[in-house]
């Protein structure tokens, strides 16, 4: 975390998941703190920004495999900086949090 904002890399977990990831941020907004790139709620891209987290418990275990993480998060992040914009979309901070639509909270750490 750069300041109170949250940066590309920043490392997220879903409450579903087994393993944090960093939330990735492939082209910046062109806003940095520190030297890092600031993210906004409209960074919550399943396999862009959103990585797997390993196995997912919402999914069912058979078969083999099928219980593996692939986020589904259609919808903004919510609890974000609705005073300071990045790019035309609120700033993420550490409360921000997102819904997987699997039943799912990612958060960061």
């Amino acid at each position: 975390m750069a300041g109170k904002f949250m940066t590309g890399m920043a490392m997220i977990r879903c409450n579903s998941g087994v393993a944090p990831v960093p939330l990735m941020l492939p082209v910046s907004h062109g806003i940095t703190s520190k030297g890092q790139p600031l993210v906004n709620a409209n960074d919550h891209i399943p396999m862009v920004n959103i990585l797997p987290f390993g196995i997912c418990s919402k999914k069912p275990v058979l078969p083999p495999g099928a219980n593996v993480c692939i986020p589904i998060t259609p919808m903004a992040w919510k609890k974000a900086d609705k005073n300071c914009f990045i790019a035309g979309a609120p700033a993420l901070t550490k409360d921000s949090c997102l819904t997987c639509m699997l039943g799912g909270t990612i958060k960061f750490l």
